[in-house]
């Protein structure tokens, strides 16, 4: 019962970042300002690294953080 509901909340996290990366890359393409354009671009690869660490993928993670 218990890796069921660590699934479940995985799941979550996973629709919650990946909602936030997509939201963000628009945002990357739409906004007028180069530097908000990069700072959105930011948000996009945290989400990434944050999807890496939800799939136990720690090196991936922090290697695309320093990218």
């Amino acid at each position: 019962m218990i890796a069921a509901d660590l699934l479940v909340a995985q799941n979550v996290g996973f629709g919650i970042i990946s909602l936030l990366m997509i939201v963000a890359a628009l945002r990357v393409v739409t906004v007028n300002n180069v530097v908000h354009a990069a700072l959105w671009l930011v948000v996009v690869l945290s989400g990434a690294a944050a999807q890496y660490l939800l799939l136990s993928a720690e090196f991936v993670a922090i290697t695309q953080v320093l990218v």
